[in-house]
């Protein structure tokens, strides 16, 4: 915790990115820690921790914008809403189908079946939201970024994880 934060912090006062610091930071202390200096029983201990503390995050960041957004007006912002949904799940169409198409004749080809499980799992959450939370508050039209960014990972949340179930069985997946 102490690498994790201290790098973030260190790397915002020399005006860097403390989310890259941090992962950087991550990514020596996995490669350090991969050389047998941490027991199995440790490692597992270590992402207990870290599971439940990626859990609270979540929370907090989910509870905080959601009493910020309960007092929204949703009138103002639906048909940007409808348009960032529409552009959202056309990138994410954009970014599988294309990707796969060009491993279609080798022995990485992925199922069409789990094509459209990686096109409707593209699920989005907290950090969408803490990104749009984290503009400078002199932005033009900051809170209906946050509103529309909101009701885009709700409808992530509500419409796509909700049907994830039924699709995976449709699919003959489960």
């Amino acid at each position: 915790m102490i690498a994790a934060y201290g790098s973030f912090l260190l790397a915002e006062n020399l005006h860097l990115s403390g989310v890259l610091a941090t992962l950087i930071s991550g990514l020596v202390m996995g490669k350090r820690t991969t050389r047998g200096t941490i027991t199995k029983k440790g490692r597992e201990a270590v992402e207990a921790v870290l599971e439940y503390t990626a859990f609270v995050a979540n929370s907090f960041i989910f509870l905080f914008i959601g009493i910020q957004q309960a007092r929204r007006e949703y009138d103002a912002v639906l048909v940007p809403v409808g348009i960032a949904i529409m552009v959202v799940m056309l990138g994410r169409a954009v970014a599988v189908y294309p990707c796969c198409m060009l491993f279609s004749r080798s022995p990485l080809q992925i199922d069409m079946r789990h094509q459209h499980i990686l096109f409707w799992g593209g699920l989005r959450g907290a950090l969408a939201l803490a990104l749009a939370m984290g503009l400078p508050p002199g932005v033009p039209r900051r809170e209906e970024i946050i509103t529309v960014c909101f009701a885009v990972v709700a409808f992530s949340i509500f419409v796509q994880g909700a049907t994830m179930s039924p699709l995976l069985r449709r699919l003959g997946v489960v």
